[in-house]
């Protein structure tokens, strides 16, 4: 623990003026309850080892082992980054401005103010559209771990003969998931993400337990990509996998020592090092396993009849329903900072219990309405964490800088342009292809259903 203590705070490339030095945000800070830094490594890994990490030997599916292993390391490493520039982008705003932290989106906005006059306009627009953008993210995660819930738990109950649709099972999670929700701070929830940690673990053991049963046959077919058009539904399977950039932002705000999160060696290092690990390992040995015959999601392909199976798809199917209170918070905590300051204090205790309880029915509603996993995770991926992990940080980096402080031969800009042309053609190219998919999906289930 002392290594990662002393080293966090070594690693400090943010540079001011001598009042903006003189000034440090992380101890002005007012946080009710600060998580310690085990708190914080818990709540990282569980918001990022979620159903995604069971989506990763489709998408090795799609580009084979060689290059699906080198295309996770890529997005991982590339995606951690632009989260680091991020954080050190609101640290150096929240210097100038003398604040203790200031959300995503007003970053956003103060950023753009202080950018070329080019972009000074979109200050304001951005400033919603950040909110938008996160808000959609953390409600469309929801979304599918319901339908996440529902599809594996429906396989159990179809083997034992207790057969209900998949709109029956989400539907039996409303009640549950809005007593959980209503725990009002992320200290109280370390205790439902320990135990969702061990069950994630569990259930990970006991798929294992069928990856690894078998002889590997590897034919050469497994070492390639498929087809050069599933490249950008792989980097949006492999985004959605690995980045939860609001559980991210809530987590370094959260955090008792905010310097120990970010660093060489930091608390965000060292976890997505641990996460792109486990990625990489369930995406090879699942696609080692299943070839081509891989489901949008691992356990869907477990056998029904064998209890280990089964128990594997309860165990997981428990583990994201727990981390769902988790997800729910994010979006939960970015609309309460706006509702509250709209209505009298002695109406916010009606306000908060209102939000809490629409946060859970909206994604409900939605997986009611599309009860179908697979063709979602890349489009949610692609358009939501393109902007979020990728454009947004790479665009308010360049315009923190301007117009003279971008370093030896303006290195700093030319490296922000590279982010944000390469976050939006992930976007662009992702969401073009998830959408076809869609709408494949969407005839192969009609033609199925009129037959």
């Amino acid at each position: 623990m002392f290594i990662y203590t002393f080293m966090a705070g070594i690693v400090d490339t943010i540079t001011g003026g001598d009042d903006e030095q003189n000034y440090d945000p992380h101890t002005h800070r007012k946080v009710e309850r600060p998580t310690s830094y085990m708190d914080t490594m818990i709540h990282l890994l569980k918001g990022s080892i979620g159903a995604g990490i069971l989506a990763m030997p489709d998408a090795m599916s799609r580009m084979g082992i060689v290059f699906g292993i080198v295309g996770v390391v890529f997005i991982a490493v590339f995606a951690t980054y632009c989260i680091q520039l991020l954080i050190a982008a609101q640290y150096e705003l929240c210097k100038r401005w003398r604040r203790g932290y200031m959300a995503y989106p007003k970053s956003m906005r103060l950023a753009l103010q202080d950018g070329p006059p080019c972009l000074r306009w979109a200050a304001r627009p951005f400033y919603y559209f950040v909110d938008v953008v996160l808000i959609l993210w953390q409600l469309g995660i929801c979304c599918i771990y319901l339908i996440f819930v529902a599809e594996n738990v429906k396989q159990v109950c179809d083997f034992n003969d207790v057969v209900f649709s998949i709109r029956i099972h989400i539907a039996f999670q409303l009640g549950p998931q809005l007593l959980l929700n209503l725990i009002k701070n992320l200290k109280l929830l370390t205790p439902l993400s320990t135990i969702s940690n061990v069950v994630t673990i569990l259930g990970l053991i006991l798929v294992f337990f069928y990856l690894i049963e078998d002889d590997v046959v590897l034919s050469k077919e497994m070492l390639e990509i498929k087809r050069w058009e599933d490249i950008p539904v792989f980097i949006g399977i492999t985004l959605f996998a690995l980045e939860a950039v609001g559980v991210v932002l809530a987590l370094e705000y959260n955090m008792e020592h905010p310097k120990q999160f970010v660093g060489l060696v930091g608390l965000f290092n060292v976890g997505m090092l641990i996460i792109m690990s486990m990625y990489a390992l369930v995406g090879v040995f699942g696609y080692l396993k299943y070839g081509h015959s891989i489901k949008a999601s691992l356990t869907l392909n477990l056998p029904h009849e064998q209890k280990k199976a089964q128990a594997a798809k309860i165990t997981l199917a428990l583990a994201i329903f727990l981390s769902f209170p988790l997800q729910n918070f994010v979006a939960y905590n970015i609309l309460w900072r706006k509702l509250r300051k709209t209505i009298p204090e002695s109406k916010h205790c009606l306000l908060d219990y209102t939000l809490r309880v629409l946060l859970v029915i909206i994604p409900w509603l939605l997986a009611m309405a599309m009860p179908h996993l697979g063709p979602f995770i890349a489009l949610f991926g692609a358009f939501c964490l393109s902007l979020l992990a990728i454009v947004f940080p790479g665009l308010m980096d360049a315009c923190i800088w301007y117009p003279d402080r971008y370093g030896a031969c303006r290195y700093k800009l030319l490296r922000d342009v590279f982010i944000v042309v390469v976050g939006s053609c992930c976007l662009l190219a992702g969401c073009y292809t998830s959408v076809l998919e869609i709408i494949e999906h969407a005839i192969v289930a009609t033609a199925s259903a009129s037959e």
